[in-house]
Parts: structure tokens; C-alpha cells; sequence
């Protein structure tokens, strides 16, 4: 004698699946996205806080970075001194000259510290992509430079400077003439074994930029020529000279800028070590 319902399958409940339902892919992926997102940022901004208590206890880049910029420009200021005519030109000069000094050679030399520590390495190990451990450590330098560029154009105002014809200009040729020297930092970290070499091997670029700024200073802003604006350092000199005083081939000098900074990245990009040369 059978039951009724006795060989009836009993109910089950089905979950959906991710391959059943595509929006739970969907949903899935951006979430994922969303956390990596958000992980990779809390690297960036915690590497770029070790950075800054780094730079404070190193006193020689400490000093090369934050205290001579600023006192130079304090007194150019002081003196009345001027290149060229008006303030555009001394007020780019102290710029560029802090751009070096902050960005370009406190970020070599940092860079090739972590590497000969073998920081970099173990950094690269983890889960942070290469780009966000660059990102962390270059960072504080060029948030720095571009503070410091906003210091040295209001101790120039404070010591009888006209305002800029364009603010908006001169910051963002600081901000680019630093993402600028960081690019050229990483390339040049390739011929960096120590960060005691970095004072050697960043001297051919440090030169080479102050040469160009001198050169494109020696006339007036409207009388620059092509080749004054096309390197790097007339190219940085020139907007802010322009953004300060006004006139000057903004679209050429721009377009250079953006040039250079673009090969220093792609330099780096393809010439970066990671590691100690064994």
C-alpha cells in the first residue's frame, strides 16, 4: 500500500546565481571596484603620510626643500632685485628655483633612498599597484611645491609686488612645472644608485633648467623666442612670468611643458628599478 505523495520530489528553494541573474555580476564587479578604489587611495594617502614624517627628520632635505626656496625668495625680495622687467620675471625665477630644489632633487633623492632600503621592493610585493606606490611617495613633494609657490608669490607682495595679472595661470604652471620635475626625478633615479648620488646625477637637468630660465628672461616676455620656450625650464619660467605680468605665447610654452612632462613619464615608466643594482 502506497502513500499518496510518496514519491513526489520534495520542494526546494533555488538560489539564483550570478550566471542566472547578470545584474548580480554587475553588481558584484562594482562593488569590487569600489572597494579596490577606495583601498588603493587609503595606500596613497598613507604612503604620502610616511613621506612627509620622512622628510621632516631628514634635515638635509628637509632644509634643501622647505628652508632655502623660501629664504631666497625672502631675500630677492628684500633687495629689490629683479630679472627682467617687471616682477613676472623674478617671481618665475624664485618659482623654478624652488621646483627644482623641492620637487626635483628632494624627490631623486628620496626615491633612490627607499629603493637602496629595499622599501620599494617590499612595497611592490604587496597588493598596491606600482602607479599608487609612486603616486604616495611623489605626492607630499609636489603638494609642497606647489604651498610654496603660493608663499614666495605673497612674500613678493608683501614687499611691493603688483598682483598677477592671472593667478589662475601661475599656479597651474606651478603645479605643472612640478609634475614636471617629479617625472624627471623618476627617469633620472635610473642613473641614481645612492641617494648620496643624487646630488651628482641631478645636476645635468638642474643646470640645464636654469640655463633655459636665465636665457628667456634676458628679453622681454613678448619678445620670447621658439627655442627659449620649447625646454623645460623657459617653458615653466615663461607661464609664470606670463600668468604674473601678462602678454607671452602661452599656447607655445604650454604645449611644452606638457611635452616634457610626458617624456619624463614615459622615460621612467620604461627605465624605473624597483631594486638595488646586484
Amino acid at each position: 500500500m502506497t502513500t499518496p505523495g510518496a514519491d513526489a520530489v520534495p520542494a526546494t528553494t533555488t538560489t539564483p546565481t550570478t550566471k542566472d541573474d547578470p545584474t548580480m555580476t554587475h553588481a558584484t564587479t562594482t562593488t569590487g571596484g569600489a572597494r579596490t578604489r577606495a583601498s588603493t587611495t587609503r595606500a596613497i594617502l598613507a604612503l604620502a603620510g610616511s613621506e612627509v614624517r620622512l622628510l621632516v627628520r631628514n634635515r638635509l632635505v628637509a632644509t634643501t626643500a622647505l628652508l632655502i626656496p623660501l629664504a631666497t625668495a625672502a631675500g630677492f625680495g628684500a633687495s629689490g632685485l629683479r630679472y627682467g622687467e617687471g616682477w613676472g620675471g623674478t617671481v618665475a625665477f624664485m618659482i623654478l628655483t624652488m621646483l627644482l630644489l623641492t620637487v626635483y632633487i628632494a624627490a631623486t633623492t628620496a626615491v633612490a633612498a627607499r629603493r637602496s632600503g629595499l622599501v620599494l621592493k617590499r612595497m611592490r610585493s604587496g597588493e598596491t599597484p606600482e602607479w599608487a606606490i609612486l603616486t604616495g611617495m611623489l605626492l607630499p613633494t609636489v603638494g609642497l611645491a606647489v604651498v610654496q609657490s603660493v608663499l614666495i608669490g605673497g612674500m613678493f607682495l608683501a614687499f611691493g609686488a603688483g598682483l598677477p595679472e592671472n593667478p589662475a595661470l601661475v599656479l597651474a604652471a606651478a603645479t605643472g612645472g612640478a609634475v614636471l620635475c617629479a617625472a624627471f626625478a623618476l627617469a633620472t633615479t635610473r642613473v641614481t644608485a645612492t641617494p648620496e648620488m643624487a646630488q651628482v646625477t641631478t645636476m645635468p637637468f638642474f643646470f640645464a633648467a636654469l640655463a633655459g630660465a636665465f636665457w628667456i628672461v634676458s628679453k622681454p616676455v613678448d619678445e620670447a623666442t621658439t627655442l627659449m620656450l620649447v625646454n623645460p625650464g623657459g617653458a615653466i619660467m615663461h607661464l609664470i612670468q606670463a600668468g604674473w605680468d601678462g602678454g607671452g605665447d602661452v599656447l607655445t610654452a604650454a604645449s611644452a611643458l606638457v611635452f616634457w612632462a610626458a617624456l619624463g613619464y614615459e622615460v621612467a615608466k620604461r627605465t624605473f628599478r624597483w631594486e638595488p643594482r646586484s
